[in-house]
Protein backbone atom coordinates (compact mmCIF):
# COMPACT_ATOMS: atom_id res chain seq x y z
CA UNK A 1 0.00 0.00 0.00
CA UNK A 2 2.77 2.33 0.63
CA UNK A 3 3.88 2.30 -2.98
CA UNK A 4 0.90 3.46 -4.06
CA UNK A 5 -0.21 6.02 -1.77
CA UNK A 6 3.37 8.18 -2.90
CA UNK A 7 2.62 7.82 -6.79
CA UNK A 8 0.39 11.10 -6.83
CA UNK A 9 -1.06 12.40 -10.42
CA UNK A 10 -3.21 15.30 -9.36
CA UNK A 11 -5.39 16.89 -6.40
CA UNK A 12 -7.48 14.47 -6.65
CA UNK A 13 -5.29 11.78 -5.91
CA UNK A 14 -4.10 13.96 -2.69
CA UNK A 15 -6.92 14.17 -1.18
CA UNK A 16 -7.29 10.01 -1.61
CA UNK A 17 -3.60 9.76 -0.05
CA UNK A 18 -4.69 11.47 2.86
CA UNK A 19 -7.68 10.29 3.55
CA UNK A 20 -6.33 6.49 3.44
CA UNK A 21 -3.04 8.01 5.17
CA UNK A 22 -5.10 8.96 8.45
CA UNK A 23 -8.22 7.36 8.24
CA UNK A 24 -10.24 10.47 7.43
CA UNK A 25 -10.30 13.23 4.63
CA UNK A 26 -8.53 16.42 5.33
CA UNK A 27 -11.51 19.14 4.41
CA UNK A 28 -10.59 21.63 6.55
CA UNK A 29 -7.61 23.96 7.68
CA UNK A 30 -6.94 23.77 11.43
CA UNK A 31 -5.67 27.35 13.06
CA UNK A 32 -2.94 25.44 14.01
CA UNK A 33 -1.80 22.01 12.90
CA UNK A 34 1.63 19.67 14.52
CA UNK A 35 3.45 17.26 12.75
CA UNK A 36 5.76 14.78 14.06
CA UNK A 37 7.46 11.39 13.93
CA UNK A 38 7.16 8.99 17.39
CA UNK A 39 8.34 5.91 18.39
CA UNK A 40 5.43 3.97 20.80
CA UNK A 41 7.16 2.16 23.48
CA UNK A 42 5.75 -0.72 23.58
CA UNK A 43 6.14 -1.18 27.31
CA UNK A 44 4.77 2.28 28.31
CA UNK A 45 2.42 4.72 26.73
CA UNK A 46 5.24 7.45 26.15
CA UNK A 47 5.82 8.65 22.26
CA UNK A 48 9.33 9.40 22.10
CA UNK A 49 10.38 11.45 19.12
CA UNK A 50 12.18 10.12 16.28
CA UNK A 51 15.69 11.57 15.50
CA UNK A 52 16.89 12.70 12.24
CA UNK A 53 19.61 10.93 11.23
CA UNK A 54 21.08 7.42 9.57
CA UNK A 55 19.87 5.46 12.38
CA UNK A 56 15.78 6.73 12.10
CA UNK A 57 13.89 3.91 10.74
CA UNK A 58 12.94 5.01 6.96
CA UNK A 59 9.46 5.81 6.00
CA UNK A 60 7.92 7.34 2.22
CA UNK A 61 4.23 7.63 3.67
CA UNK A 62 5.81 9.48 7.12
CA UNK A 63 7.99 11.98 4.22
CA UNK A 64 4.68 12.99 2.29
CA UNK A 65 2.86 13.26 5.70
CA UNK A 66 4.75 15.88 6.75
CA UNK A 67 4.88 17.51 3.24
CA UNK A 68 0.67 17.61 3.11
CA UNK A 69 0.97 19.31 6.08
CA UNK A 70 3.38 21.87 4.16
CA UNK A 71 1.17 22.11 1.59
CA UNK A 72 -1.79 23.23 3.17
CA UNK A 73 0.16 25.66 5.06
CA UNK A 74 0.03 29.70 5.53
CA UNK A 75 3.60 29.11 7.00
CA UNK A 76 5.37 26.89 9.10
CA UNK A 77 7.01 27.10 12.30
CA UNK A 78 10.88 25.65 13.01
CA UNK A 79 13.57 26.71 15.10
CA UNK A 80 17.16 28.14 14.57
CA UNK A 81 18.22 24.28 16.10
CA UNK A 82 16.43 22.53 13.47
CA UNK A 83 18.31 24.00 10.84
CA UNK A 84 21.80 23.53 12.46
CA UNK A 85 20.78 19.81 13.17
CA UNK A 86 19.76 19.71 9.03
CA UNK A 87 22.26 21.58 7.02
CA UNK A 88 20.46 19.93 3.47
CA UNK A 89 16.59 20.86 4.95
CA UNK A 90 14.69 22.03 2.11
CA UNK A 91 11.44 22.60 1.41
CA UNK A 92 9.85 22.19 -1.78
CA UNK A 93 6.47 20.09 -2.34
CA UNK A 94 8.38 18.14 -5.31
CA UNK A 95 10.46 16.97 -3.48
CA UNK A 96 9.61 13.23 -4.18
CA UNK A 97 9.47 12.48 -8.22
CA UNK A 98 6.86 10.28 -7.72
CA UNK A 99 4.95 13.46 -6.25
CA UNK A 100 4.94 15.03 -9.61
CA UNK A 101 2.98 18.45 -9.44
CA UNK A 102 0.50 16.68 -7.25
CA UNK A 103 1.09 18.86 -4.37
CA UNK A 104 1.46 22.41 -5.87
CA UNK A 105 -1.79 21.78 -7.71
CA UNK A 106 -3.58 20.72 -4.35
CA UNK A 107 -1.77 23.95 -2.92
CA UNK A 108 -3.44 25.76 -5.33
CA UNK A 109 -6.89 24.31 -6.54
CA UNK A 110 -8.04 22.60 -3.00
CA UNK A 111 -7.15 25.30 -0.81
CA UNK A 112 -6.54 28.18 -3.06
CA UNK A 113 -2.96 29.06 -1.95
CA UNK A 114 -1.11 30.31 -4.62
CA UNK A 115 2.07 31.90 -2.38
CA UNK A 116 4.77 29.89 -0.77
CA UNK A 117 4.11 29.87 2.98
CA UNK A 118 6.13 31.89 5.44
CA UNK A 119 8.98 29.53 7.18
CA UNK A 120 8.85 31.06 10.74
CA UNK A 121 12.35 30.61 12.46
CA UNK A 122 11.84 30.51 16.26
CA UNK A 123 15.71 31.08 17.36
CA UNK A 124 17.33 32.63 20.82
CA UNK A 125 20.58 32.39 20.39
CA UNK A 126 20.59 33.85 16.77
CA UNK A 127 23.05 31.71 14.88
CA UNK A 128 21.94 30.75 12.03
CA UNK A 129 23.81 30.26 8.90
CA UNK A 130 22.32 32.47 5.99
CA UNK A 131 23.50 30.11 3.63
CA UNK A 132 21.44 27.30 4.31
CA UNK A 133 18.88 25.58 1.64
CA UNK A 134 16.04 26.93 3.80
CA UNK A 135 16.78 30.86 3.13
CA UNK A 136 16.99 30.42 -0.26
CA UNK A 137 14.10 27.87 -1.10
CA UNK A 138 10.29 27.87 -1.92
CA UNK A 139 9.35 28.79 1.41
CA UNK A 140 9.24 32.38 2.58
CA UNK A 141 11.88 32.72 5.75
CA UNK A 142 11.00 35.34 8.62
CA UNK A 143 12.97 35.11 11.89
CA UNK A 144 11.28 35.51 15.33
CA UNK A 145 13.46 36.19 18.26
CA UNK A 146 13.83 38.38 21.25
CA UNK A 147 15.17 42.17 21.53
CA UNK A 148 18.43 41.62 22.55
CA UNK A 149 19.18 39.09 19.59
CA UNK A 150 17.60 41.19 16.91
CA UNK A 151 19.71 44.15 18.02
CA UNK A 152 23.26 42.15 18.87
CA UNK A 153 23.35 39.49 16.29
CA UNK A 154 20.66 39.80 13.32
CA UNK A 155 20.96 43.89 12.50
CA UNK A 156 22.64 42.85 8.92
CA UNK A 157 20.08 39.56 8.12
CA UNK A 158 18.94 39.19 4.83
CA UNK A 159 15.67 38.06 5.50
CA UNK A 160 12.57 40.30 8.26
CA UNK A 161 13.27 39.62 11.59
CA UNK A 162 10.55 39.94 13.96
CA UNK A 163 11.63 41.48 17.55
CA UNK A 164 9.59 40.84 21.11
CA UNK A 165 10.78 41.20 24.64
CA UNK A 166 10.24 37.66 25.64
CA UNK A 167 9.53 35.66 22.62
CA UNK A 168 8.40 31.99 22.59
CA UNK A 169 6.34 29.72 20.30
CA UNK A 170 3.16 31.06 21.33
CA UNK A 171 3.96 34.30 20.55
CA UNK A 172 5.15 33.55 17.02
CA UNK A 173 2.04 31.85 16.14
CA UNK A 174 0.06 35.15 17.16
CA UNK A 175 2.56 36.97 15.04
CA UNK A 176 1.86 34.41 11.81
CA UNK A 177 -1.95 34.87 12.66
CA UNK A 178 -2.61 38.27 13.41
CA UNK A 179 0.47 40.20 11.57
CA UNK A 180 0.60 37.87 8.47
CA UNK A 181 -2.95 36.98 7.90
CA UNK A 182 -2.18 33.05 8.55
CA UNK A 183 -5.29 31.27 8.57
CA UNK A 184 -3.78 28.00 8.84
CA UNK A 185 -0.36 27.33 10.87
CA UNK A 186 1.98 24.17 10.49
CA UNK A 187 4.21 23.51 13.37
CA UNK A 188 7.35 21.25 13.02
CA UNK A 189 9.47 22.66 16.07
CA UNK A 190 11.50 19.95 18.03
CA UNK A 191 9.47 18.86 21.13
CA UNK A 192 11.53 20.57 23.54
CA UNK A 193 9.45 23.67 22.24
CA UNK A 194 6.48 22.17 20.50
CA UNK A 195 5.47 20.33 23.79
CA UNK A 196 4.47 24.11 25.42
CA UNK A 197 1.58 23.95 23.47
CA UNK A 198 0.13 21.07 24.71
CA UNK A 199 -0.45 23.10 28.12
CA UNK A 200 -3.69 24.43 29.12
CA UNK A 201 -5.04 26.79 26.82
CA UNK A 202 -3.56 24.06 24.45
CA UNK A 203 -2.94 25.42 21.63
CA UNK A 204 -2.78 22.56 18.72
CA UNK A 205 -6.24 22.20 16.91
CA UNK A 206 -5.22 19.33 15.38
CA UNK A 207 -1.72 16.27 15.60
CA UNK A 208 -0.80 14.60 12.17
CA UNK A 209 1.93 11.69 14.43
CA UNK A 210 3.28 9.79 12.21
CA UNK A 211 4.04 6.06 14.94
CA UNK A 212 7.02 3.79 14.42
CA UNK A 213 5.54 0.38 15.23
CA UNK A 214 8.41 -1.42 16.00
CA UNK A 215 9.24 -3.39 18.76
CA UNK A 216 12.54 -1.75 19.64
CA UNK A 217 14.75 1.01 18.33
CA UNK A 218 18.11 1.96 18.01
CA UNK A 219 19.03 4.47 21.00
CA UNK A 220 20.70 6.67 18.34
CA UNK A 221 17.46 7.20 17.01
CA UNK A 222 15.72 8.10 20.02
CA UNK A 223 15.23 11.90 20.72
CA UNK A 224 12.92 13.34 23.45
CA UNK A 225 9.84 13.03 25.00
CA UNK A 226 6.47 14.44 23.44
CA UNK A 227 3.54 13.49 25.72
CA UNK A 228 1.78 10.28 26.65
CA UNK A 229 -0.55 8.64 24.45
CA UNK A 230 -3.36 8.92 27.03
CA UNK A 231 -2.76 12.50 27.87
CA UNK A 232 -2.87 13.25 24.29
CA UNK A 233 -6.59 11.58 23.85
CA UNK A 234 -7.60 13.31 26.47
CA UNK A 235 -7.30 16.69 25.04
CA UNK A 236 -8.53 15.94 21.48
CA UNK A 237 -12.32 15.28 20.91
CA UNK A 238 -11.85 13.21 17.62
CA UNK A 239 -9.21 10.38 16.78
CA UNK A 240 -8.86 8.67 13.18
CA UNK A 241 -5.88 6.83 12.38
CA UNK A 242 -4.72 3.72 9.98
CA UNK A 243 -1.74 1.43 9.96
CA UNK A 244 0.46 0.94 6.98
CA UNK A 245 3.57 -1.28 5.94
CA UNK A 246 6.05 1.09 4.97
CA UNK A 247 9.32 -0.02 3.78
CA UNK A 248 9.59 -3.25 5.56
CA UNK A 249 7.85 -1.54 8.63
CA UNK A 250 4.72 -1.14 10.39
CA UNK A 251 3.70 2.66 11.14
CA UNK A 252 0.51 3.92 12.59
CA UNK A 253 -0.83 7.12 11.25
CA UNK A 254 -2.66 9.63 13.30
CA UNK A 255 -5.09 12.42 13.28
CA UNK A 256 -6.21 14.30 16.11
CA UNK A 257 -8.42 17.02 16.22
CA UNK A 258 -9.78 19.44 19.36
Amino acid sequence: MGGSLVELSDAASVDRAAQTLFGSALDSRPLVSHSGAVWNDPESELLTTLRIGEYQPKNDLDFLSLHIARARADAIVITGKILRDEPSLRYDLRADARWGDALVEWRERRWGLWEPPWLLILTGSGHLDFAHPAFHGWARPVIFTSDRTAERKLADSPVPVVADAEPDIRKAIHHLHAGRACQCVSIEAGPSTAVSLYERPTAVNELLLSVYLGKTLDDRAKGSPLIELASLRRRFRSETSATHRSQGQHWSFHRFRR
